[in-house]
């Protein structure tokens, strides 16, 4: 690789960590096309070497959030458990998967959640409110105390659409987890942080079998990895002071032109 392309490389894993941080996701919506449409890397490399680079670009910021206080930590539990068990499986998965369809699943799966950003009410990600159910409460370090209720399937159902998003299309699973649990009444701030934390674990888990199945480009890992460090713990420190109304609509704007791209790249 040129020092040039090495550079960009470094360069566009700083600006992905830092948006993905903001918005609370792992990253993976911008890695996997910038590694397929401008690297050429196959979709499935694509995919391991996203969460990989995922889990520094997540590392980064949750000790951020850590600091801010803003992780409910009985809800990020509830999301690691199924989480963790779907990237399993979905990482498994892609052995067995076409490339191209991998691209479209990642079109289809980010372009329904820009929907969903952009316009609240698009039933994507609906409440699940039966069964058992307990109250967390979180005090951040702005001094705010927010109360949030926890049902325990909600958690489960997404946990587990989020992780198997994770493992298969390599997009961390943030971008399920943050519309989920601002679906059941977490501001969104504080959403964002809990969930970097959720992808931090799903990450490695999917991470990891995508190395073991060598879907995992060791070079791209370490320039995207030094770049994504910077920008998510950067991310994570300005998140809070972003207005709520006009970060969910950059980021929902921005997750439907991915979608398009990669859509429109599947097909040629």
């Amino acid at each position: 690789m040129s020092p040039l392309l090495a550079i960009a490389a470094i360069v566009l894993a700083l600006a992905t960590a830092f948006i993905a941080a903001m918005a609370g996701v792992g990253g993976g919506f911008l890695y996997v096309p910038i590694l397929t449409l401008i690297f050429g890397l196959a979709p499935a490399e694509a995919v391991g070497t996203s969460l990989v680079v995922i889990i520094f670009t997540t590392l980064a910021a949750s000790v951020s959030y850590l600091r801010q206080g803003r992780i409910f930590f009985r809800s990020t539990l509830c999301l690691i458990v199924p989480g963790m068990t779907g990237a399993m499986i979905g990482a498994y998965a892609t052995v067995f998967v076409p490339g191209a369809l991998i691209s479209v699943l990642f079109s289809l799966i980010v372009g329904f959640l820009s929907l969903k950003l952009l316009f609240p009410s698009f039933p994507l990600v609906w409440p699940v409110t039966a069964g058992p159910s307990c109250d967390e409460v979180c005090n951040d370090s702005f001094s705010l105390r927010v109360r949030h209720r926890i049902y325990y399937l909600h958690y489960l159902v997404w946990g587990l659409m989020s992780g198997l998003a994770s493992g298969l299309v390599g997009i961390g699973g943030g971008v399920i987890n943050v519309p989920a649990l601002v679906t059941a009444g977490m501001p969104v701030h504080f959403a964002t942080a809990t969930s970097t934390l959720v992808v931090l674990f799903t990450s490695m888990t999917g991470g990891g079998i995508h190395a073991i199945l060598g879907h995992v480009e060791t070079t791209y890992v370490v320039l995207f990895s030094a770049g994504a460090l910077i920008g998510g713990y950067t991310g994570a420190y300005f998140a809070p002071r972003a207005p709520e109304r006009i970060l969910r609509k950059a980021i929902g704007l921005l997750f439907a032109g991915i979608a398009v791209a990669m859509g429109v790249g599947s097909l040629l």
